[in-house]
């Protein structure tokens, strides 16, 4: 395939956009922009090998974006005031690994669908690496589907699982929370005003105090916060209004100690650890560090989904609504946060979301004492799940479409299996489950040259799970902020 070149692009341009100065651009003839020209723009800012290209194109998108009224922005403002609001509202968090563009543009297909704007599109720190997507690639994937769907106002993108590695800050601390670092300003500078920050891997289950289990996981959040609020004064950020959304976790997800789920014991030994730090670094800094306003915890679900032997998912409910409902009220009543953060939850089935949410059981939606309490389920109607992140599921959709090209599935399975082979006694088909999602960035140009007729039926399917799925039963239909 012949790329363009820095003048063929700007020559692409007649007719349907023009270049005002390097910031700013008019929008000529919005139809063609929409039907041709987006597309090219975002393919060549993806796979193009000169750099020179790819920036051009890079902030085209992004002025474009900003002409047709898509503003990256944060949720910090309506967080803190989601601490006080009972509506039965969680916000969808979706992890868009692969096929960013085609992904995104179903996203919003289905968000302008149901007149969604709550909505968050995140990408992890692993998923970085294994997707092959930059934070400022995955900006201009996002922004370009929606400018190709007609989304309008804020977008918010957030670095999910900004996760310090725990061999490595046992080697040294120093050297691993620098590379966080480095990664959170990466992300912050392409537009990511939300960042999860996940030192869960540091709790020590080995301690039997709570706050000694916590301590580390703690004062590296503190740290963190520090660093967050630090950048946005030195990019101008704080002069905009602009307060970065930070997240904190106490529970590794799938994880902890034997498995068991976060408790109010946890909770109260991070937040009140956390909170003495970040009083000190803020009198040490000479300024108020505004802190996380939501908890990712524990409670019983794990990435990927829980699987049977085969790699099929197990649908039956796991997740501990308990868990979230007493947590919940206590982020919210105690610490004025918007509540708990579910993670793991794109493969159970989507008639528990609504519960997430504070709303009762779908008729004929059994949900046991042992998972949710009758005093529980009233807790947790006035103190919703704050967000729930979603990602495999999707994966899933992609990968088991019955328009996937066999010869590219055959393709990527042999890769996969001689990459990430079977261990021992597991069966080969879930281990390439498990771990097809590392092929992502190795096949991603293959993905991305899908013919037309087949990325319009992958993402025909994905508008009706993010549609009925997710919004529906989530309650951001309609929803204002």
């Amino acid at each position: 395939m012949k790329f363009s070149n820095k003048e063929n692009i700007k020559k692409s341009l007649k007719g349907i956009l023009e270049i005002i100065s390097e910031k700013e651009v008019r929008v000529i003839n919005e139809l063609e922009l929409k039907d041709s020209l987006i597309d090219k723009l975002i393919f060549e800012a993806t796979f193009n090998p000169d750099k020179e290209v790819v920036n051009l194109c890079r902030q085209l998108i992004k002025n474009i974006a900003v002409k047709q009224g898509i503003v990256l922005d944060s949720v910090y403002g309506f967080y803190k005031k989601k601490a006080k609001d009972n509506r039965k509202v969680t916000i969808p968090a979706i992890n868009v690994r692969g096929m960013a563009y085609n992904t995104g543009r179903a996203i919003f297909e289905a968000a302008r669908k149901d007149k969604v704007s709550a909505l968050i599109l995140e990408i992890a720190k692993s998923e970085i690496e294994y997707s092959s997507q930059r934070p400022a690639e995955y900006e201009t994937s996002i922004l370009a589907a929606a400018i190709k769907e007609g989304f309008r106002g804020p977008l918010f993108l957030q670095g999910d699982h900004f996760q310090i590695n725990a061999n490595n800050y046992k080697e040294d601390s120093v050297k691993e929370r620098e590379k966080i670092k480095e990664l959170i300003y990466e992300a912050i500078e392409a537009g990511f005003y939300q960042i999860d920050l996940d030192m869960s891997t540091l709790v020590d289950w080995s301690e039997t105090d709570y706050d000694a289990q916590q301590k580390t996981n703690y004062k590296e959040t503190a740290l963190l916060t520090a660093y967050a609020r630090d950048l946005e004064r030195e990019l101008g950020l704080d002069k905009l209004g602009m307060v970065i959304n930070l997240g904190g976790e106490i529970g590794e997800i799938g994880k902890g100690i034997k498995g068991r789920n976060s408790t109010v014991e946890d909770l109260r030994a991070f937040m009140t650890g956390y909170l003495k730090e970040l009083a000190v670094l803020s009198k040490e800094k000479g300024y108020q560090l505004e802190g996380i306003t939501k908890i990712a915890v524990q409670s019983g679900t794990q990435h990927g989904g829980i699987r049977d032997k085969k790699g099929d998912v197990i649908k039956k409910i796991k997740v501990s609504f308990n868990t979230l409902a007493e947590l919940g009220h206590i982020c919210r009543e105690e610490y004025g946060l918007a509540g708990v953060v579910q993670h793991g939850a794109s493969t159970l089935d989507p008639c528990c979301f609504v519960l997430f949410t504070g709303q009762p059981s779908p008729k004929g939606f059994e949900v046991s004492e042992e998972l949710l309490t009758n005093k529980n389920a009233k807790l947790l109607s006035e103190n919703p799940v704050a967000e729930v992140h979603l990602a495999t599921a999707y994966q899933d959709t992609i990968f088991d479409h019955p328009l996937f090209p066999k010869e590219l599935a055959d393709k990527i399975k042999k890769w996969v299996l001689e990459n990430y082979p079977p261990k021992e006694g597991e069966d080969k088909e879930k281990a390439y489950i498990s771990n097809r999602k590392n092929a992502w960035g190795q096949f991603k140009f293959e993905f991305w040259s899908l013919p037309s007729e087949i990325q319009d039926g992958l993402r025909k399917t994905l508008v009706k799970q993010f549609s009925e799925d997710v919004f529906k039963n989530l309650g951001v239909q309609n929803f204002d902020f």
